[in-house]
């Protein structure tokens, strides 16, 4: 559950024919084919994307009951348009449009990020390298804009948004003071799996306290995940045996089922003892 890296060799059929999807429209945007996409070249770019969440809220609403779409039980991945929505969030890199956009449209952009959390094409964050989107060569600083915008949004909705930007961060060459304070940010959220996330990213880039953040966090937050990923960025980033021997035997106290098979896998992989 840290988070998968995605092969496209190694898809589901669903995935693999929306990729094979995606491509070919693509392709056809180059050649001025007709899609749906070209429809929209004379509205705005506000006008684009408040109708492709609206569109989004009524398939919900079609398709889900409102537990369902309060708990977030949604087959997001099954939305019948996102071909239409990938392709004009590779417009909009393409084009150089994100500098236009503003706080709404930022947020409305962000919310159909989020339902794109299992594709993993706009935010490339299931995927090796330093490409931040599949749609197209995103500038870090739209990203860090991006990130900014999120960092006031609290509504659960936006969960899925955060913890795909916050991972993604690991895909930048250092911790500058900017995205380190973005990251601190982060790791306050209320979400587990955005504060743990925040966490491995800030251990991957580097952070100077980090060894103290890790102290703090198995301290105060109870949950076997996180503490999962306390150990995680020891024996990936820290990289300290006597530091790691210690939280493992704090770890031996726990009761947590998945805390308890992951310090056995890295007892017998690493061999601490």
């Amino acid at each position: 559950d840290m988070c998968e890296v995605r092969d496209f060799t190694q898809q589901t059929p669903f995935l693999e024919e929306h990729w094979k999807n995606l491509k070919n429209g693509i392709k056809l945007t180059k050649f001025s084919q007709n899609i749906r996409v070209g429809n929209n070249k004379m509205k705005s770019t506000k006008t684009i994307l408040k109708e492709q969440v609206k569109a989004f809220r009524n398939w919900w609403a079609e398709n889900y009951t409102l537990e369902a779409i309060k708990e977030l039980l949604t087959d997001d991945p099954g939305y019948p348009n996102w071909l239409e929505i990938e392709i004009f969030f590779g417009k909009l890199i393409e084009n150089k449009e994100f500098v236009d956009l503003d706080e709404e449209d930022q947020i409305n952009l962000l919310w159909l990020i989020a339902r794109n959390w299992d594709l993993g094409n706009m935010i490339a964050w299931l995927t090796k390298g330093s490409q931040l989107s599949l749609m197209g060569k995103m500038q870090k600083t739209d990203f860090v804009m991006l990130s900014k915008t999120l960092l006031k949004l609290n509504h659960p909705e936006f969960n899925d948004a955060k913890s795909q930007i916050v991972f993604s961060f690991q895909k930048f060459e250092k911790l500058t003071p900017e995205i380190e304070t973005i990251l601190l940010k982060f790791y306050e959220d209320e979400d587990e799996y955005t504060k743990r996330l925040s966490l491995m990213t800030l251990g991957k880039l580097g952070y100077h306290d980090i060894k103290n953040l890790i102290n703090q966090s198995w301290r105060i937050i109870d949950d076997e995940h996180y503490k999962i990923g306390c150990l995680w960025v020891i024996n990936e980033n820290i990289k300290d045996n006597e530091l790691m021997k210690n939280y493992l035997s704090l770890a031996d106290k726990e009761k947590g089922e998945y805390l308890k098979e992951y310090v056995i896998q890295l007892r017998l992989n690493k061999n601490y003892q």
